[in-house]
């Protein structure tokens, strides 16, 4: 298990450089507007007494400044999103074609050389692009992404080596969260969410945001393999999803 208080540093340091690269002006501008969209629903949770459980959880430190007004908890039990159940149900299909492109994966866009081995993905969409070439060599994948609520940010096959982790680190919004369904190898995977633990297990699905200082270690004696799916928060509406569609994509880099 990682030692968090020496990663918070770098992570703080991280996010502040984003934010400096943006500008103080945008960033200003993508605080009131967050405020001005999640105007209603921070009413309702005022009125209601459910405003407590919005507000900023331990180590959330989103890259851009967090989207008020969403539940704030590391791991969300996946049978909350009920097309969880189609991808569980999917599996073997969805393994089958990962195995036909295993030869196309590729070092991960965000793996980082703190990662003492090297992460490797098999992108099918990409900060909101859509990887076309990769989604028709999956064509059976790429149907059941197409009943899915994804937002195209980050959807993969993400494999981790033996004894390889991925370090403490946060994702760029509390209003995304993430789904990995665990397709090979899971046992003895962990992830670790803010304070929270969670065991990876094949045919399962994991959904937790990652907003929260999270990182993952491969502790079994195989490579693990699963396919992560990024998604809206279910509490955002449809203008502030079509907001952060633009302003997320304009800034991922």
């Amino acid at each position: 298990m990682q030692d968090l208080q020496a990663w918070l540093a770098k992570i703080e340091a991280g996010n502040a450089d984003f934010r400096r690269k943006i500008g103080p002006v945008k960033v200003g501008l993508f605080r009131l507007a967050a405020f001005l969209l999640a105007g209603p629903r921070l009413t309702v949770a005022a009125l209601s007494g459910r405003l407590q459980a919005t507000r900023p959880g331990a180590f959330q430190w989103p890259w851009v400044p967090r989207w008020p007004g969403l539940t704030a908890k590391p791991i969300h039990v996946d049978r909350d999103h009920a097309w969880t159940q189609r991808v569980r149900a999917a599996r073997h299909e969805i393994l089958a074609e990962m195995d036909s492109v295993h030869a196309g994966f590729a070092r991960a866009r965000y793996d980082s050389d703190e990662n003492p081995k090297e992460w490797n993905t098999y992108y099918f969409f990409l900060q909101g692009k859509p990887i076309d070439e990769h989604l028709e060599a999956c064509p059976r994948t790429a149907a059941i992404l197409r009943t899915l609520p994804h937002n195209g940010l980050h959807v993969c096959f993400s494999a981790i080596q033996p004894g390889g982790s991925l370090q403490p680190h946060t994702g760029p919004t509390n209003a995304s969260l993430t789904a990995h369904l665990g397709l090979r190898n899971c046992a003895g995977t962990k992830l670790w969410v803010g304070e929270q633990v969670a065991e990876y297990r094949d045919g399962e699905v994991l959904v937790f945001d990652d907003s929260f200082v999270h990182w993952v270690e491969n502790n079994g004696t195989a490579v693990r393999y699963t396919l992560m799916i990024t998604f809206w928060h279910p509490s955002l509406t449809w203008i502030e999803r079509l907001f952060l569609s633009h302003v997320l994509r304009l800034n991922a880099g």
